[in-house]
């Protein structure tokens, strides 16, 4: 059978695949119902996708494997027949655990296209599909952060988002809830959940159980650090003990106290932040409020000139984890000042509309803020991360009037972000599936 090539366009591709399935009476799900019971049939304990370059023609895919010599990866084209010659992964050490992180990224690939790939032929057979050249077509993101507390919360979000056929999430930090942490370590301050590396093991368990869709397409995460990433939380906090050095700027120190995170995240990597470019639509900027780097100094500098390069850019999204305009803690914490010293400014310099924030356990949004008021033409700020938490009440810690917010609840949640040529469009859509805040209220259809 001829099957035309794959490009945009969500129909096309659930059409493209009811066509092989039809034409090969073999799909995707009938695989792995065939090797169910075999035990020679490899399926990882463990499956991420990230990007490192261009979302549009890259993937990066890790798994993980437990005394296992699985480090190579097949991928082709979805509807070919022929498998790319093997590709060797490169391992990576899992802090502190029997598994082994396997990495590969895959370059040179189509835009707005399903790949399939396998660990080798007695493999489950998995996909992914590449991030469209433009936005012709809508592109849905669900944008988060502080995910989980407990693995049955941050799953029943999962499969909320998981209707909605997500491109991608996009997490602004607080993952698994592990500090980064020794499983010795007695600082875990709450014994019923230990923070450590078996919190990571519930975390990637979460995600392979609600994150892949019945036909097996994996949905890439970007996230940025959050303080529970970091042992002691902030890189200024003096919480030192014989492994725990005082912040000296360096690599070393960083993966020392976030072993975690730079260990299973490839993106935004070293030095803990960074900017993913979209083709030429879209640039998500991934950065660090205190935690594994000082929010200004170097990273301001780089943050000016990152903005600056992408003035031409449609839809550009800073992604942090402590807010600038919190919900629920204190207006004049120390960190939430620097952010609105700091980065603030390079927003307003800079044109930008919106800006995730994260890090309060609940729901956010500003009215739109320039020069420190109530403006029109300001940013809206949208947080403040409840994906799988327990949440806070709103203001339940402030010492201020929030004259800044808009809309806001204690409500478990994440951000169904849509973009479609210039416009963007978001639904605020609880746990449970409520919709609890629109913004802006209807979508106008791009010209």
């Amino acid at each position: 059978m001829n099957f035309i090539k794959l490009t945009f366009g969500r129909f096309s591709a659930y059409l493209l695949i009811l066509i092989i399935a039809a034409g090969t009476g073999c799909s995707t799900s009938l695989h792995a119902q065939e090797h169910a019971d075999d035990p020679s049939f490899f399926d990882p304990v463990g499956l991420m996708l990230t990007w490192q370059q261009d979302p549009t023609t890259t993937m990066t895919i890790d798994w993980y494997v437990v005394d296992e010599d699985r480090d190579v990866l097949e991928f082709r084209e979805m509807g070919e027949d022929d498998w790319s010659s093997p590709v060797t992964a490169e391992p990576i050490p899992f802090p502190w655990s029997e598994r082994t992180i396997k990495r590969v990224e895959l370059t040179g690939l189509n835009p707005g296209t399903y790949y399939e790939f396998r660990f080798g032929p007695s493999s489950k057979i998995y996909n992914f599909r590449t991030m469209p050249a433009d936005l012709r077509n809508p592109v849905r993101i669900a944008v988060g952060g502080d995910m989980m507390h407990r693995q049955d919360w941050m799953e029943k979000t999962n499969r909320q988002a998981m209707k909605h056929d997500p491109d991608f999430i996009l997490i602004g930090g607080d993952l698994a809830y592990a500090d980064g942490l020794h499983p010795d370590d007695q600082r875990h301050r709450n014994p019923q959940r230990p923070r450590h590396h078996n919190q990571w093991y519930g975390f990637l368990e979460a995600y392979k159980n609600t994150l892949i869709s019945e036909d097996y397409r994996v949905v890439p995460i970007l996230a940025s650090i959050g303080n529970h990433e970091v042992r002691g939380g902030y890189y200024w906090r003096d919480e030192r003990r014989p492994d725990d050095p005082p912040y000296d700027g360096t690599d070393e120190w960083r993966k020392l106290v976030a072993p975690y995170y730079f260990s299973l995240f490839a993106s935004p990597g070293l030095p803990g932040y960074g900017v993913i470019d979209f083709a030429d639509y879209m640039s998500v900027l991934l950065i660090d409020t205190d935690h594994a780097n000082p929010i200004d100094g170097e990273q301001t500098e780089w943050l000016d000139r990152v903005l600056s390069e992408r003035q031409g850019v449609q839809h550009v999204f800073p992604v942090y984890h402590v807010p600038a305009y919190p919900s629920v803690r204190s207006y004049n914490d120390d960190t939430m000042v620097r952010v609105r010293e700091n980065w603030v400014p390079l927003f307003e310099k800079y044109g930008l509309e919106l800006v995730f924030e994260k890090h309060d356990h609940a729901y956010k949004r500003t009215h739109p803020i320039l020069n420190g008021e109530i403006n029109p033409n300001g940013i809206v700020y949208v947080g403040d991360g409840a994906w799988g938490t327990e949440t806070r009440e709103i203001g339940s810690r402030q010492d201020y009037d929030a004259w800044y917010i808009a809309e806001a609840a204690a409500e478990r949640h994440f951000i169904l972000l849509t973009l479609h040529g210039t416009q963007r469009h978001m639904k605020m859509i609880t746990s449970k599936g409520k919709v609890i805040d629109e913004y802006p209220r209807l979508l106008v259809p791009a010209q």
